[in-house]
């Protein structure tokens, strides 16, 4: 099963021509006159929706998301479970008060929880909207503000649907601007564009067969995964600093021991070279420094909507002058940590690394000598032999090998912040940097 990319879409209002797309607590939005994602990566949180709509942290934060229309244009509609939120389009604010999803009066299983729902359009189904529950879908009808009879169908039904979707969907758009005569369905990392316009029998259809999102919707699984990863890399920096704040309580004496020492020691030997026999004020002063890195982190990572932006191959090369091909992802002299289609292709793992990696070079003019620029996976042949990892052999441009690294240079190296606060969050040495792609 291909890894899932978006959780609900919902289009603002009718002159701006943008949808905003969800994945976890996150969202981007897609700007349909330029064809591409805005920058910006953006916290659900922000919205002023009530929880359990505003989820901080990892996790889904909606079903499935709608704009209304008719007489109830104006409003979007966020869904979860067995309820839904109300959302201003024109104030851009939400409510956070919630209302029961019985009162939409769906026939089941779309009773159950909303999947997906997209809106018709002019000329053939202009005023209806579309709900969708596993393999089946029901219309509603919002001039008259009520479901359609004769439904649910089954998904299979819908005119040049591809199988692929008869079994359900992730989430649905509706197209704007140039594209208002179409809606989008998305499954796994796929989509299917279904036109309102009229077949040859008079209906609307699906068009164009099952396409791979990644290569037709530019920057919006970059960015999309970019949130994602920015939501692993916040819980693993969270978790890093509060066990550095339990570290200095503990050598203090002023608090009880609350964490697994024992990992904390190795991690902190393993990443940045402070044996656990070393003197009291030396481990404090390193702590100390460490714990600063890793709230310069929480608030790069914060600044997402103004400071993650995405960039095609042939931009990469030449705005920002990266090598070619770019890298997956990288930070300019502006502070802007920008996210290329190599990015979108690694696994989960990895681009969370790569997220918290590239946060501390935003604020670390430090980090990107060759003293500290380190990868966490260039180490000694005994060490690889000990993590599983390969071979390397010697880099003309790198001072020394990971595990070599004085503890001064190591204070400055974006991979050390990564592996540790990794090592320190799962309990083991698990390196899921450069070195692996497809975790």
């Amino acid at each position: 099963m291909a890894e899932h990319i978006v959780d609900a879409a919902l289009s603002s209002a009718d002159a701006a021509h943008e949808t905003r797309f969800y994945l976890g607590d996150q969202y981007v939005v897609f700007n349909y006159d330029a064809d591409r994602v805005r920058d910006g990566v953006h916290p659900v949180a922000g919205l002023g929706l009530g929880s359990p709509f505003s989820p901080d942290g990892v996790g889904q934060s909606f079903d499935a998301a709608l704009a209304g229309r008719k007489q109830f244009g104006g409003t979007g509609y966020h869904f979860r479970g067995l309820q839904y939120a109300r959302f201003d389009l024109d104030a851009l604010t939400g409510d956070p008060s919630l209302s029961d999803l019985a009162g939409w009066r769906l026939p089941a299983p779309v009773s159950q929880g909303v999947e997906a729902a997209f809106n018709g359009r002019a000329p053939t189904r202009d005023g209806k909207t579309y709900f969708f529950r596993g393999g089946q879908y029901a219309r509603y009808d919002w001039g008259q503000d009520k479901p359609d009879d004769g439904y649910p169908k089954p998904i299979s039904t819908m005119i040049g649907m591809p199988a692929f979707f008869a079994a359900g969907v992730d989430a649905a758009a509706d197209g704007e601007g140039a594209f208002t005569t179409a809606g989008y369905l998305f499954r796994e990392d796929q989509y299917v564009r279904f036109d309102w316009t009229a077949d040859a029998n008079g209906e609307p259809h699906a068009s164009g067969g099952v396409r791979p999102i990644l290569e037709s919707w530019r920057g919006l699984v970059e960015l999309l995964f970019a949130g994602k990863a920015k939501t692993q890399a916040q819980a693993w920096t969270k978790a890093a600093f509060e066990q550095t704040t339990n570290y200095l309580e503990l050598l203090a004496g002023t608090a009880p021991f609350r964490f697994n020492q024992s990992v904390f020691d190795t991690a902190l030997a393993t990443h940045f070279h402070v044996a656990a026999t070393a003197p009291t004020s030396e481990k404090a002063t390193t702590v100390s420094r460490m714990q600063a890195g890793f709230s310069g982190v929480s608030t790069t990572l914060k600044e997402s909507p103004a400071r993650f932006r995405y960039r095609t191959d042939s931009e990469a090369v030449s705005l920002d002058h990266s090598d070619s091909p770019p890298a997956a992802a990288y930070v300019t002299p502006d502070g802007m940590i920008s996210f290329t289609t190599a990015f979108a292709r690694r696994g989960p793992m990895n681009r969370a690394a790569s997220v918290l990696h590239e946060a501390v070079h935003v604020f670390d003019p430090e980090s990107g000598k060759p003293t500290t620029h380190i990868p966490e996976w260039y180490v000694t042949d005994a060490a690889a032999d000990a993590l599983g990892l390969g071979h390397e052999p010697n880099h003309a441009d790198l001072a020394t090998r990971y595990d070599l690294m004085s503890t001064a240079d190591a204070l400055h190296n974006p991979s050390a912040y990564a592996a540790f606060a990794q090592h320190v969050a799962i309990g083991s040495d698990t390196r899921f940097g450069e070195g692996h792609h497809d975790q």
